[in-house]
């Protein structure tokens, strides 16, 4: 998927959802923008290069709640927040980028330092992942927007 595709789907779910956020009904977007520091300072503690697409993404909409699912901060200012770097640890094999609520996480599989642009599962109970999505915006589509379901 690419970000103008993506942009349409967000603008949509946008009036979709506008009258419970006006309301106060339901957070439905933080906008935790990642800055360049943030996310170079994640992939030295971390070692990894991280997807495009997923930098793309923290820097142009950012992290938070993003309506049904939860998008780990690169800001390590958020207080009671869990973030990437306290969620993933270096040398794991694995980034963690959305947490599923269960000890389960949505994130990237890593090979010699580099993220896959596809969106893997993560089980906490053995480590075993499965594919999830293509790419992250697909993810955040699917999972986040509820576009396809």
């Amino acid at each position: 998927m690419r970000f103008a595709e993506f942009d349409v789907l967000l603008q949509q779910a946008l009036r979709r959802y506008a009258a419970l956020e006006r309301d106060g009904d339901v957070a439905v977007f933080d906008h935790w923008r990642a800055t360049e520091a943030d996310l170079m300072r994640v992939q030295r503690w971390l070692g990894v290069r991280l997807p495009e697409q997923y930098r793309g993404f923290l820097l142009r909409y950012g992290a938070g709640r993003f309506l049904f699912v939860e998008l780990l901060p690169a800001d390590e200012g958020r207080r009671w927040v869990e973030t990437l770097l306290g969620a993933n640890e270096a040398g794991s094999g694995f980034v963690a980028v959305a947490p599923v609520g269960t000890g389960d996480y949505w994130g990237f599989v890593v090979h010699d330092g580099i993220c896959e642009d596809a969106v893997s599962f993560r089980y906490h109970e053995d480590g075993a992942v499965e594919p999830a999505a293509d790419d992250f915006l697909e993810f955040v589509a699917t999972e986040g927007l509820r576009v396809g379901r």
